[in-house]
């Protein structure tokens, strides 16, 4: 006799509380991304744009192919390291990797 009652409004609930419990499931692993993910490698970009910003001529730096030499001028794009004497490689300024 009860099998066939159905409480209607509990059937309602049931879906807006699905509803909220995905939305915050969302946000929290939206916050992790941001905080694991995204927040430290803006960290890294940032650090190593002033690096490169900050660079002089005579200065020794290695590249990202493993090249290492002394920095002979700057531009606003590239940089002309001498590696050797008489021997002058033109970077990109994304390519060098540490100042030594």
């Amino acid at each position: 006799m009860f099998n066939n009652f159905v409480a209607y409004g509990a059937e309602q609930a049931s879906k807006t509380s699905g509803y909220m419990g995905m939305g915050i499931t969302l946000v929290i692993w939206g916050a992790i991304f941001y905080f694991f993910l995204i927040r430290p490698n803006k960290k890294k970009q940032k650090k190593h744009r002033e690096m490169v910003d900050a660079l002089q001529p005579g200065k020794e730096v290695l590249t990202a192919g493993g090249i290492k030499g002394e920095v002979v001028s700057v531009t606003d794009e590239y940089i002309v390291v001498r590696v050797d004497k008489g021997v002058r490689l033109t970077f990109s300024k994304d390519s060098i990797r540490k100042v030594l």
